[in-house]
């Protein structure tokens, strides 16, 4: 029950990330508000070697890898930059050979040897960074709902409790146009950390992709990651905060899915394959798409999170109490099956061993919010080969309580 109630509280997140966002649009910033935004925007956006701007409209700066924001957390003061993981070298690359190569970058240039590719922060991304503890502030326990009649939904494959070092998978991406101005619709992985431990020290890693929006100014889908310390009081999307470390020229957080690199309906299918990963020796934990490494939370930032106690994967969707729940997955329902709904092919969990497994009956469990003519998520455990996970639906549920 701990655990579902955390599944629970974590969701209140696309919440709190829309309400964030919404309620700074009616509240002017005070004269010494905006110049701290300021200060920050000019911390996050250092001074580039290049600038790249995507087939997308977005800006990616080439920053010395050496001068990334990153290093102004006093925390990884002393900290020594890992160019690869110790279990990968230049000849071997350790992932599964079923990942797909790197997804099209979306450039006609490429960063220059020495830099790592960072997404160009605004100023409407910083105000919502900084409401997000405001508003987590306001709800004392993760087994409170939310003060409002704005709706969470979400389905999963929930994990048992255990000792986790990693996760991998192949996850289809889908374009979803249907998502509204003030909605969100998330596809993704949660490890977290010591779910029996002290609610206020839960913490977690979460990666895949999502349509925010309110976020983006868009409706592009992006890849995404983010992690929390402390049950989510504060916590950090993309690289908003100083945390995560780049190691990638070619592809990183806000990263926007285009053309090719979606699938479509009865069509060709799309497939980000991606890998997170506790180093053995030194115990960073590594994000890293096929062959091309991403980069690392490092252990200095999660403090607790020796090990994952709790993998749990799906989608989840956001949806404020007036409107119609946004569409998941493919926005079609996991029963289609293949080519039409969205998978997460070929799951496997890093044991306490840190080899990779294909979990069999009883790791999993689905948990699910919603009525499945809305949302859906089919995926037994496998007695053999390889564990693939259909999930999403078309949407349109409206809160009850609202009404």
């Amino acid at each position: 029950m701990a655990s579902l109630m955390c599944l629970i509280y974590l969701m209140l997140l696309f919440s709190l990330l829309l309400c964030s966002i919404e309620g700074r649009n009616n509240i002017p910033l005070t004269e010494e508000e905006d110049l701290e935004l300021e200060k920050e925007l000019q911390s996050l956006n250092k001074p580039p070697v290049k600038t790249l701007k995507s087939f997308t409209g977005d800006l990616f700066d080439c920053i010395e890898m050496y001068k990334q924001p990153a290093f102004d957390n006093p925390v990884l003061k002393n900290h020594k930059l890992q160019i690869r993981p110790s279990f990968q070298t230049k000849s071997k690359v350790t992932m599964d050979g079923n990942f797909k190569l790197p997804l099209d970058p979306g450039f006609n240039d490429t960063c220059p040897l020495g830099t790592v590719i960072i997404r160009r922060t605004r100023k409407e991304e910083l105000i919502m960074a900084k409401e997000l503890p405001k508003y987590f502030r306001n709800y004392g326990s993760r087994y409170h709902a939310l003060d409002s009649s704005d709706k969470s939904y979400y389905a999963v494959m929930h994990s048992r409790i255990a000792k986790f070092h990693g996760f991998e998978s192949s996850i289809t991406t889908w374009a979803l146009p249907n998502v509204g101005p003030d909605q969100a619709s998330v596809n993704q992985v949660w490890m977290m950390g010591d779910v029996d431990g002290p609610e206020e020290k839960l913490n977690a890693i979460q990666t895949g992709w999502h349509v925010i929006p309110k976020l983006y100014d868009d409706k592009f889908t992006r890849f995404f990651t983010y992690f929390t310390i402390d049950n989510h009081k504060t916590g950090c999307m993309n690289l908003l905060c100083k945390g995560f470390i780049q190691v990638s020229a070619i592809f990183g957080p806000g990263h926007a899915f285009t053309g090719s690199d979606l699938s479509t309906y009865g069509g060709k299918q799309a497939y980000f394959s991606f890998e997170i990963r506790k180093d053995p020796e030194l115990g960073h934990w590594w994000l890293s798409t096929a062959d091309e490494n991403l980069g690392y939370w490092p252990k200095e930032v999660l403090p607790n999170f020796d090990v994952s106690r709790e993998i749990d994967f799906g989608g989840a969707v956001y949806s404020p109490d007036n409107e119609g729940s946004p569409p998941m997955g493919s926005g079609y329902y996991a029963k289609e099956g293949i080519g039409k709904s969205s998978y997460f092919m070929s799951v496997k969990f890093r044991g306490d061993d840190h080899r990779a497994f294909t979990p069999g009956k009883d790791w999993a469990r689905v948990v699910l919010n919603a009525p499945d003519q809305y949302y859906q998520i089919i995926g037994p455990n496998p007695d053999s080969g390889p564990w693939n996970v259909a999930y999403g639906g078309l949407g349109g549920l409206f809160n009850s309580s609202a009404v």
